[in-house]
């Protein structure tokens, strides 16, 4: 299983390509979906290596089970959900277990994908996990670093 080193510095390099296409939301609104999803996984799948139960979840179904399955991880998950179908919608023109679509736009606005995606779901994503990574990790996502005291008495029971 990669370490939550490896998987942050993925979720680090999805950050840099976000900003990157976020000069032309309108151009590239279906890949700022698409990669917001795939940063937000890389965050969950960095979560999973602090967690004695859960190898890591090896597929999207998997994950999704964990996800939704653990209290602990049940913030997570209400911001993970939007981002996984965005993102479904942006490759297939279809939500899961949803519409179909006939372009992305029809689905979001591209002045709003960015602001939405990444600015609200991918962000609360990030700070519902804060408190399962390491300081380092938490750095390195540019978050607020939560103190080693402070993440004790935020941290519920995995």
């Amino acid at each position: 299983m990669p370490s939550e080193q490896a998987r942050v510095e993925l979720a680090v390099r999805n950050q840099a390509a976000l900003d990157h296409l976020a000069s032309d939301p309108e151009k590239y609104c279906e890949w700022i979906a698409t990669i917001a999803f795939y940063k937000a996984l890389q965050v969950v799948e960095a979560v999973f290596t602090h967690d004695p139960d859960q190898q890591h979840g090896d597929n999207h179904g998997r994950r999704h089970g964990i996800l939704k399955g653990k209290k602990c991880y049940s913030h997570i998950w209400k911001y993970y959900r939007p981002l996984w179908s965005a993102s479904a919608i942006a490759r297939y023109l279809r939500a899961p277990e949803g519409p179909h679509f006939s372009s992305f736009s029809q689905y979001m606005a591209p002045d709003q994908v960015y602001p939405l995606l990444v600015g609200h779901y991918l962000h609360q994503v990030q700070m519902s996990a804060r408190q399962f990574l390491s300081e380092d990790a938490q750095k390195k996502l540019g978050l607020r670093v939560l103190s080693k005291t402070k993440k004790a008495g935020q941290r519920r029971k995995h």
